[in-house]
């Protein structure tokens, strides 16, 4: 009797092997794909924190402004994107006064944020807090694509939320 021995690989054995590895090539685009978004996202949530603290260290800087309330801008996202803040002309070539230092400060810091956040704008927010305190929330606000796409709203933007529009808020306080 003679026996008989297989060498190599059959076709069907081929063919699994093909589907399960386009599979796994699959699942691992997909990943590559879900990573970018994520970070796409990240890097523009640094850039509202960096420029919230921008704002932040701005005020601290000229706490007569923030005294006397010069930095307040207690707008939605809507609101905030139509009102702009023109730009004083101290500065480079005059002394500021108080006022007029936190509007070049607010020109600057929502020039800033619309060059770095998609529909970007910005709020400041008086909070009120005892002993007489100046304490301030520093809204960072853009549109988000995932919030968009989905119609959400963002439970952190506070002054009357917008879907697609996504919010950092920190608060300022001496």
């Amino acid at each position: 009797m003679r026996r008989h021995f297989q060498f190599g690989f059959s076709m069907i054995e081929v063919l699994v092997t093909l589907v399960i590895m386009a599979g796994g090539a699959l699942g691992l685009a997909g990943m590559q794909i879900a990573s970018i978004k994520y970070n796409a996202e990240a890097s523009v949530r640094s850039k509202a924190t960096l420029l919230a603290i921008e704002l932040s260290d701005r005020m601290r800087a000229n706490m007569a402004g923030v005294k006397a309330t010069n930095y307040d801008r207690n707008l939605g996202y809507a609101a905030a994107l139509a009102a702009a803040v023109a730009a004083p002309g101290c500065g480079s070539t005059s002394d500021c006064t108080a006022a007029t230092m936190a509007q070049l400060d607010l020109n600057s810091w929502l020039d800033s944020i619309g060059k770095a956040l998609p529909g970007g704008t910005g709020a400041v927010v008086p909070v009120a807090v005892a002993n007489g305190a100046y304490a301030r929330n520093i809204v960072v606000m853009w549109q988000e694509k995932s919030l968009n796409d989905s119609g959400a709203t963002d439970p952190f933007c506070t002054l009357n939320p917008v879907a697609g529009v996504r919010c950092y808020q920190t608060t300022f306080m001496p």
